[in-house]
């Protein structure tokens, strides 16, 4: 996620407002049938840059609603990269599809970088499988590296050698290095890229499979990880403690590392290990980790505690708060002398996934948490409860507001205005939108997936768009400012993915 500085909110508010007219002067003209996707044009060959651009396009307006779409062709069997307008789902003129290996039972992995130059997009092949708890975890054997230049629409893909899966990738501020964690069963790898020519610059060798959450790069050019590594027998034995490491951004030399124990990370067995899958016992931990704007911290919200760990990546330290409301004097005096008793069962285990405010002032955070109990009739059962939202003050841990909910994913939209839920209940999948401010919620969809789309050449403008699928069409619905209600509908007859989306 993006945050930046006063200076940038007010360009993310102008931008809003300039996409609020443009979409909806779009969005609320009446159309008598769906608006499809153009035909496909003939795949561009070369994965190499050539002297001569594939295109030149003429910009002239600064605020564009072109968004980055990954489309199968089933001639091909592989996927196209190609720049559609997000309102219509037509093709913009000019630009030559360029292709995309990959694998339809998996999602492409992709990001683009902060000054919307650069598409990194992973390309696969197969499967990669590993033992995990007493069975398998397979995803997407990954081959290469696809970096695009956006303005030029040239592309250079690096082969990535080996049977291993990519974890989190990060682009340096400027966009001109590219990291990204590259997994083996075992041992794990951070590879650092030059965006325009794909040339490998340098790597760091893990003989162990360290599995970073968090990557990010801070200010000063340094790259910050945060992660754990698996135990010794992956689902089995616990895993390592959780740590902080910083790497030079250049050489990947390491620079400070700091453990974390008692940040709780990993999933484990706790009893009958040796028994069938579904008799094991086990505890699944996983904190919310995000980085403050420019990297000068992590904040680290504990999953099986209500704890937040503020990491100070400058200063080299750490320190741990309670979340917990604002308390008078007497209440934080008997705080001091208090004990706190946990009750503990087989099969604990909690998640947190959390979002930080456009300015860097405060935590959105989502969890749900589940427990394994003994009934009445003697039988082990697992009972789930959702934690709700929280919304905390990361100077001090204090609890800002509160608000019920059984959505377990969240996210937040670039500008900060607006928070994404979504879950499931009897009826199925469920999308909301609320107002990241006061946390009225604006809009609920049955069935429509929410995706935050970033819009190319927009200083930071992203669309809302809403789909789902009836046979073999998808139906796309541009979700429009402030009510994201007026939509136009357009269909595309193939998968499609949208590229950098979130």
């Amino acid at each position: 996620m993006k945050s930046g500085s006063t200076g940038k909110k007010g360009k993310y508010e102008i931008v809003g407002v300039v996409l609020w007219l443009v979409f909806w002067l779009a969005a609320c003209v009446p159309t008598s049938e769906p608006i499809a996707i153009g035909p496909t044009r003939p795949s561009a060959t070369a994965v190499s840059p050539t002297t001569t651009p594939v295109i030149s396009p003429t910009i002239t307006n600064p605020i564009t609603t072109t968004a980055l779409l990954a489309r199968w062709d089933t001639g091909t069997s592989r996927y196209e990269i190609r720049p559609v307008d997000a309102t219509t789902g037509q093709d913009v003129p000019g630009y030559t599809p360029l292709p995309l290996a990959g694998e339809r039972t998996y999602t492409p992995q992709s990001i683009l970088s902060a000054n919307g130059r650069t598409l990194a997009a992973i390309e696969t092949n197969g499967e990669t499988c590993e033992a995990s708890g007493g069975g398998s975890a397979c995803r997407a054997r990954a081959t290469g590296l696809r970096l695009v230049d956006v303005a030029i629409w040239q592309g250079v893909t690096a082969n990535l050698s080996g049977e291993g899966w990519v974890g989190p990738m990060a682009f340096s501020p400027d966009g001109s290095r590219l990291a990204l964690a590259y997994h083996h069963e075992n041992s794990s790898l951070i590879l650092l890229f030059h965006a325009a020519s794909g040339i490998q610059l340098g790597r760091h060798f893990f003989p162990y499979s360290f599995r970073p959450t968090l990557m990010a790069f801070t200010d000063d050019g340094s790259l910050v990880l945060a992660g754990a590594a698996d135990g010794e027998k992956r689902g089995i034995t616990p895993p390592g403690p959780f740590t902080v490491l910083l790497l030079d951004g250049v050489t990947l030399a390491e620079q400070w590392a700091l453990a974390l124990p008692e940040v709780v990370s990993g999933s484990w067995c706790t009893a009958v290990c040796d028994g069938p899958h579904d008799q094991q016992r086990t505890e699944s931990w996983q904190p919310g980790v995000v980085a403050a704007p420019g990297g000068r911290a992590l904040y680290i919200v504990h999953a099986n505690e209500d704890k937040l760990t503020t990491v100070d990546l400058p200063g080299r330290t750490a320190h741990t708060t309670a979340i917990q409301p604002a308390q008078t004097w007497l209440e934080r005096l008997l705080a001091l002398t208090a004990e706190t008793a946990v009750a503990k069962s087989m099969g604990d285990g909690a998640y947190k996934q959390v979002a930080l405010s456009a300015d860097g002032r405060r935590l959105y955070i989502l969890g749900e948490r589940w427990q394994v109990v003994t009934d009445a009739q003697g039988q082990p059962v697992q009972q789930q409860e959702s934690l709700g939202v929280q919304v905390v003050d990361v100077s001090d841990g204090r609890l800002l507001q509160t608000k019920e909910t059984p959505a377990n994913r969240l996210r937040l939209t670039p500008d900060g205005a607006y928070l994404l839920l979504d879950g499931w209940d009897d009826n199925g999948r469920w999308f909301e939108v609320w107002n990241a401010t006061t946390l009225v919620m604006v809009t609920r969809l049955e069935g429509l997936e929410i995706t935050a789309v970033p819009l190319l050449n927009s200083e930071g403008g992203y669309a809302l768009l809403a789909g789902n699928n009836v046979g073999h069409q998808i139906y796309l619905r541009l979700m429009v400012a402030p009510y994201f209600k007026c939509a136009p509908v357009w269909t595309a007859d193939d998968p499609i993915i949208w590229l950098a989306g979130w």
